[in-house]
């Protein structure tokens, strides 16, 4: 028996899952997710993770390097609509 190629990510099924769950618990209306787009302390909290997220990157790359291993670090970045 041959093994079907999948090509879904478990990675990506994973934080679709944890996405939607928060969404679902949260229970937020178009004009909610609106209000919340406006609001500068969400936003604010958004790109001090995106900062973080970053600032990961650079020194994961670092450690990285300093064992000897030229890899680049990439995670993505997040928007209001991952936590929506």
């Amino acid at each position: 028996m041959s093994k079907k190629k999948s090509y879904m990510n478990k990675n990506n099924l994973i934080t679709e899952g944890f996405f939607s769950k928060i969404a679902k618990m949260l229970g937020l209306s178009t004009s909610e997710e609106k209000q919340l787009k406006k609001n500068k302390k969400v936003q604010n909290i958004i790109k001090d993770l995106n900062n973080d997220v970053t600032e990961f990157e650079k020194l994961a790359s670092e450690a990285f390097k300093d064992i000897g291993i030229d890899r680049k670090i990439d995670v993505t970045k997040y928007k209001l609509k991952d936590f929506i």
